[in-house]
């Protein structure tokens, strides 16, 4: 049985109206517990955060897939955790793995517009909050002596923003106003208040990594995309630049399925040329994702054209509770 979203009917499409309506640029759907994005508990003092390190998977999640798990599931690469845990902190496991993990919904995508057949946003949202349930817990969020899914630090957003540079821009501004509410001075840690004059409290600064696969990676780095190819190149590096937007991209190789093999040799130079900056200066990295169900070409648009063939293999691309959500709701069904 697939576990029923803690929201109330009509709380996603209520949200989605107010992000469509340009109320608002950013909205949580649904974070795993209430301090999100910071430790579901406090801290000890000595362990203090000066930044808090968080993936971004934005994607269409039409529907949520294998590799979408396998990439909210990745470890970062270890120059992503600069500035992390300070004081006399030990580097360890917990160091080298995100603080906390964002799903993202793009209700306007620079190159999707929502298709006849499609799942609706308010399917995708629910779709992805089983993907939620599926994920494991950073290591850096578990209770000594537990390792079970419950514990993992992930919430589930809206944005209306068609590119990443924008999306960075709106992303921090709502995380940095919501990890200033958790760090008020009303704020516990350890079970003692904190007075606004003490030195114990100071407010971390989100840091985000968005998690890509190649095609998307073809896109951020497509001067299309932008007024000009130095428009390009200047919104990147304010995106990068630790002085800017601070962010990271981590990427999985992906077979582009519409291309021919050496098409996609030639998109694939000419994107890690011109990603070619970036990688020297540690912004961009490519990640194994290693998940045995998860091959190159997997994708979303592999199991809509499955599921409308009938084509039962569709199932090993999702995992078994987003299977049971598309065949409950007759998704992706001629």
């Amino acid at each position: 049985m697939n576990p029923k979203p803690l929201w109330s009917p009509g709380h996603a499409l209520k949200l989605l109206q107010k992000v469509q309506r340009h109320e608002s640029p950013v909205e949580l759907v649904y974070t795993s517990h209430e301090r999100w994005p910071c430790p579901r508990l406090p801290i000890h003092p000595q362990h203090k955060l000066d930044t808090i390190r968080i993936s971004v998977l934005d994607s269409s999640f039409n529907p949520p897939t294998c590799a979408h798990l396998a990439l909210a599931n990745s470890r970062p690469p270890q120059y992503t955790m600069k500035s992390g845990l300070t004081g006399s902190a030990l580097a360890s496991a917990a160091e080298l793995d995100y603080d906390a993990r964002l799903l993202l919904l793009s209700v306007r995508n620079a190159d999707k517009t929502l298709k006849s057949g499609d799942a609706t946003y308010e399917q995708r949202l629910e779709m992805m909050y089983l993907l939620s349930k599926d994920m494991s817990a950073s290591v850096s969020q578990l209770p000594k002596n537990k390792s079970d899914s419950a514990h993992a630090n992930v919430a589930i957003a809206i944005v209306d923003e068609p590119t990443f540079v924008g999306k960075a821009v709106v992303l921090r501004q709502f995380l940095n106003a919501q990890i200033s509410g958790l760090y008020s001075p009303a704020t516990a840690l350890d079970g003692m208040a904190i007075s606004p004059t003490s030195d114990e409290i100071s407010t971390p600064d989100p840091r985000l990594v968005f998690l890509l696969g190649f095609d998307t990676l073809v896109r951020l780095l497509s001067p299309r995309y932008y007024a000009s190819e130095a428009a390009m190149m200047d919104a990147l590096r304010l995106f990068f630049s630790p002085e800017g937007d601070d962010c990271y991209v981590v990427y999985a190789q992906r077979k582009l399925a519409e291309l021919g093999h050496m098409v996609q040799e030639e998109v694939e130079a000419k994107t890690l040329f011109a990603a070619k900056e970036f990688v020297e200066n540690e912004r961009v990295a490519l990640i194994g994702i290693g998940a045995d169900s998860v091959d190159e070409q997997t994708s979303s648009t592999q199991v809509r054209t499955k599921v409308a063939l009938k084509d039962e293999t569709w199932r090993g691309l999702v995992t078994p509770s987003i299977a049971n959500y598309i065949i409950q709701n007759s998704l992706y069904v001629p």
